[in-house]
Parts: C-alpha cells; sequence; structure tokens
C-alpha cells in the first residue's frame, strides 16, 4: 500500500481526542530479530514441553518482523494510526477504550501545524551550532555534545535523508507531542532508516525535538549491555507477549514472559515480569483490545543465572519512547 493511500484513510488530527499513551504506534522497524536457540526452552502456559507453542512463537515473531521490513513507510504510519482505528467500534457504542481516555489532554500551547512541525524537524537534525541545541531539543538524559556528535555522524550511520512525514497529534503519558517520520536511505544501499522525531513543548510553550526518543538513547549502550554483560539497564524497545520460560524463569505460573526488538540491535531479547507484581500491571496497561505490540522505555536487570538475553523487567519508565518529567 502506497503512503499516500494510507494517509487518505487517516482522520483529521482535529477530531482526533484520547489518551495515546501505548497507542503510539506499534513496532517502527524490527531487523533481523534471532530467536536464542541450543539448549533453551520454550513452552506455552499451561502445557509444559510443548514444541508446538515453540514453533507458533518463532512464527509469529517471524511474520511482524518480516512485515515491518517490507512496508517500511506505510507500516510505521498505519501502525501509528492502528489504535485508533481500533478503538472505533467501541466508541461508536459509547465505550471509552480505558478509563484514562475519556479526555484528551489539553495543552495551554497550541500545537505546530503541519509545515511548523517539519520545518522545526528538519532544522533540529541539520543544526551543527552547540548555541542552538537547547532551543531546538529536549535533551532528557543527553548532552548538548552527545546530541551533535550524533548528528554528525548521522549521515555515515543512516544514510542521506529522504523524506518526512507529519503524523500529526498524539497524547503519551500526560504529554501533548507532535509526530514527525523521518526515512533515511540507508547505509550502502541498505533498508531504509526510520526514526520518529516527537515534538512536545518547554513550559515556555517552545516546541523541541525529544533526542532520547529520536535516537533510541539506551543507558548503557546496547554494546556495552550485550556485549560487556552490564548487570541492569534503560532501553527504548518494541515489546510484545511472549511464551519463552527457561533457567531462572521457567516457572509460567510465576513469571510473565515479554519479547523485546530495538532496530538498533539484531538480537531478540525477553523480558519477565512477576506475576502480580506492580511491573506486571503496568506492562498489561500497554496492550489495551488484543494490541500485540507497542514501543516502551523500560528498565531492566540481570538475574542469577539467567540467559545471556534473559532481563527482569524492574520498571516502565513510559508507555512509548518518550520520558515524562526530564528535559
Amino acid at each position: 500500500m502506497k503512503t499516500q493511500n494510507i494517509k487518505r484513510g487517516i482522520a483529521s488530527r482535529h477530531s482526533q481526542t484520547g489518551r495515546v499513551g501505548p497507542d503510539l504506534g506499534r513496532v517502527a522497524q524490527l531487523r533481523g530479530a534471532e530467536m536464542p536457540g541450543g539448549e533453551q526452552r520454550t513452552r506455552r502456559r499451561g502445557t509444559r514441553g510443548s514444541s508446538a507453542a515453540h514453533k507458533k512463537a518463532i512464527l509469529g515473531w517471524s511474520i511482524v518482523i518480516g512485515a515491518t521490513a517490507v512496508a517500511v513507510i506505510g507500516a510505521a504510519i498505519s501502525m501509528w494510526m492502528a489504535p485508533r482505528l481500533s478503538r472505533a467500534p467501541a466508541e461508536a457504542a459509547g465505550i471509552p477504550a480505558n478509563a484514562e481516555s475519556r479526555e484528551r489532554v489539553e495543552s495551554k500551547f497550541p500545537s505546530p501545524s503541519r509545515e511548523q512541525a517539519l520545518d522545526l524537524v528538519k532544522r533540529a537534525i541539520s543544526n551543527r551550532d552547540p548555541e542552538q541545541v537547547e532551543s531546538l531539543f529536549r535533551l532528557g538524559t543527553s548532552s548538548r555534545p552527545e546530541i551533535l556528535d550524533f548528528f554528525g555522524a548521522a549521515e555515515e550511520r543512516d544514510g542521506p535523508v529522504e523524506c518526512y512525514d507529519w503524523l500529526s497529534s498524539m497524547d503519551v503519558d500526560g504529554l501533548l507531542l507532535e509526530g514527525v517520520l523521518v526515512v533515511s536511505k540507508g547505509k550502502d544501499q541498505g533498508k531504509p532508516v526510520e526514526r520518529l522525531a516527537f515534538l512536545t513543548p518547554d513550559a515556555a510553550g517552545n516546541w523541541q525535538v525529544d533526542f532520547d526518543a529520536y535516537a533510541r538513547t539506551t543507558r548503557p549502550p546496547w554494546s556495552e549491555l550485550l556485549d560487556q554483560g552490564a548487570d541492569q539497564a534503560l532501553v527504548r524497545v518494541s515489546v510484545g507477549p511472549d511464551v519463552y520460560y527457561n533457567g531462572p524463569f521457567s516457572d509460567e505460573k510465576e513469571w510473565i514472559c515479554y519479547g523485546m526488538a530495538s532496530p538498533d540491535t539484531e538480537q531478540l531479547l525477553r523480558g519477565y515480569c512477576r506475576v502480580g507484581s506492580p511491573q506486571a500491571a503496568a506492562m498489561e496497561k500497554l496492550f489495551p483490545r488484543g494490541m500485540k505490540m507497542s514501543r516502551a522505555t523500560l528498565e531492566i536487570r540481570r538475574v542469577k543465572d539467567g540467559g545471556a538475553l534473559q532481563f527482569e523487567i524492574t520498571r516502565l519508565l513510559a508507555s512509548d519512547w518518550v520520558v515524562a518529567g526530564t528535559h
């Protein structure tokens, strides 16, 4: 489906209501995620030792990853809007999608127009002036030098930018956001690289690009977490329910399993929450009305005797990649 055909089906931004939280879109891009192999075991809830569940899990993740790789731009836009479409039948019947979506977050600052949003993103990612960083970006956990270094190497890493697509207004965790999809050519004729530029106003009403969300910042970096075995991390990932139980997470009556993927690593991680824990309750809210995938910012840690790609989810920081309360 062409991007223009998808856009024609998107309702006007002025008719959108409801909290979006986990509804900001599903997987923007999952690359070559791999299932752990070897002696590890997969079990479906209630059916121990079921190889059918293992095959089903592998097939499910393969379909998700393959679909997102084939339809890069169209998938991102349609997945951004999917939560709105999925809520339509319930809202038409007078049933709110969830208790927190009855009222849209109202900002005291006017949203930028499409042209203004696109212009801000273009100016931000092309900026190399240190004095302009704070006015263009919501810094989050990143410093001015880190931001300048990131964009200084952007073309070498992602290839030249090919297009910008305005994705309209969204509400996430009490923040009013504007979205712009930035698509780059990719390195050495590789796959196109997508990044999401989330715009949000500062205390004075100046709209800025959230850098950490755009860069998909992970603390520590993926290389340190996966290659050097760091014990804990803050990660921005796409997550979905999974059925992989092994080692210290073998008991599916005690643990809930999630697959975690990022465009910035080829590895597919598993995250676990204890059944009945606050973390489990928070994660459950990421998947309203049958949603299968969601972006999220998580704190994770290793546990004794866990696999290299297995982590306990200790905290859900945000229902997307923009974390409220940091500037």
